[in-house]
């Protein structure tokens, strides 16, 4: 049977290299070790957090005062069925998109270098250029904390928006998905994948931790461009920086703390705001408590 583990550090499980411990650590690799851990937090009243690949989370220096659950390369079975592919929520979604350029098969090939999940990709509708998971989403096969079911549901259920979806509003955990994709030029699908990944390498500081980007794109406009309107690119707090190579990320420089790069967040908030009369809205998911509040105007 499996057990938790007790005061587990969290900063190597996330691409922000930072935060404290977890009070219980679980990394499931059966749906039935996965549902047995979340039914005995819920008995034990522990809060839980869900980790994928721990991309778009900054987690408390504290670190995290319940279960921590790293849905990752234990829970990672990816099946192949013609232009139907289904996933369990811990396969790499970069990994999905090459596979399926490389078998001809379109509608992926834009997310190519998106670091994260495909349970997690779907949660926040992760996209790049024009396309987005949730374009090509057939099923979601979903635990629901409050009943304590799976359930199944269609893409006609699951109200994709820019970085949201059914399930970002919803308690409970993305277990399987379902994507239904369509015949490409196998060769020009390779051509934009080589591209997509050329252009990320050159604007954004793949070579430092950072969470990805950390400001939703507020209508109109660009947050990277507010924030570099603002002055506050390159901008340093201790060993966190707002990169100089892309302004909607924050950069972890080495021993950075997640109360630094929270410090950055709010000062660019309030930047945005006192300049623009723009309230940036982060992207990137906070786990834990932080003493400083995000800025309300």
């Amino acid at each position: 049977m499996i057990t938790f583990q007790a005061d587990v550090p969290l900063a190597d499980r996330t691409s922000y290299k930072i935060g404290g411990p977890a009070r219980f650590f679980i990394e499931p690799c059966s749906e039935e070790d996965l549902l047995f851990s979340l039914r005995a937090a819920a008995g034990k009243a522990l809060p839980v957090l869900l980790l994928g690949r721990g991309s778009n989370v900054l987690i408390s220096d504290d670190g995290w005062d319940g279960l921590a659950m790293v849905i990752g390369s234990r829970y990672a079975a990816v099946k192949w069925h013609d232009l139907l592919v289904t996933a369990r929520a811990g396969a790499p979604l970069d990994g999905l998109a090459g596979e399926s350029v490389r078998r001809g098969y379109a509608g992926l090939e834009e997310l190519s270098g998106i670091p994260g999940s495909v349970g997690g990709a779907v949660v926040m509708n992760a996209g790049a250029f024009s396309s987005t998971i949730g374009n090509v989403v057939e099923t979601v096969t979903f635990y629901d904390f409050e009943t304590a079911k799976i359930l199944v549901h269609g893409r006609e259920e699951l109200d994709f928006g820019y970085r949201s979806s059914f399930f970002s509003h919803s308690a409970g955990l993305v277990l399987e998905v379902t994507l239904k994709l369509r015949h490409g030029n196998r060769e020009e699908l390779l051509a934009v994948r080589r591209e997509v990944l050329e252009k990320r390498k050159a604007r954004q500081p793949l070579h430092l931790p950072n969470c990805g980007s950390v400001f939703k794109r507020p209508p109109g406009n660009f947050a990277g461009a507010l924030v570099e309107s603002a002055g506050l690119k390159g901008y340093r707090f201790g060993n966190a920086q707002i990169s100089e190579q892309h302004a909607n990320f924050i950069v972890n420089l080495g021993g950075a703390t997640a109360r630094e790069v929270r410090h950055l967040i709010v000062t660019t908030q309030k930047a945005g705001w006192e300049r623009f009369g723009v309230l940036l809205e982060p992207e990137v998911v906070f786990a834990g408590s932080f003493e400083e509040p995000l800025f309300h105007p």
